[in-house]
């Protein structure tokens, strides 16, 4: 990641309660993931994000009705100002950390569910087309395109 990068990733330390906290280009923390178990899916996806924020990207969602959705913070008032965006489990979750403009911060917050969404369908594809069984030469030409 070139040091110009608008958005950089900080991992904590990996155990029980691992964390990533994503912080924009002032150095400000943004996004900051809840605990899970660190195997699930926070490195990669994390990585992700960055990497999608850093170019710029701003994906149409291409599956708005399930999946990650948004909990606006007016729903808890003991809640610090924050936009979370949690998957239907609620297994792990994601804090857009308030800046004190709430339409940035839900901008940014559906920008990123749209990112994960993506990022899911891209990872189904992925993982189905690899255990379809396929002829050696096809999964070689297919991972050189990667």
């Amino acid at each position: 990641m070139s040091p110009s990068s608008p958005w950089t990733l900080f991992l904590a330390r990996p155990g029980r309660e691992r964390q990533h906290v994503i912080r924009d280009r002032h150095g400000e923390p943004r996004l900051l993931f809840g605990e899970d178990d660190g195997t699930r899916i926070n490195d990669r996806l994390a990585r992700y994000l960055v990497e999608s924020l850093n170019a710029g990207i701003y994906p149409e969602d291409p599956n708005p009705d399930e999946g990650w959705f948004l909990d606006s913070p007016g729903d808890h008032d003991e809640q610090d100002p924050a936009v979370l965006i949690c998957d239907p489990d609620f297994e792990t979750r994601l804090e857009i950390l308030g800046t004190g403009n709430l339409k940035q911060d839900q901008a940014l917050g559906r920008r990123v569910t749209a990112l994960i969404n993506t990022y899911f369908l891209q990872e189904d594809s992925s993982h189905s087309s690899v255990s379809s069984s396929s002829s050696r030469t096809e999964r070689e030409t297919s991972k050189s395109r990667l």
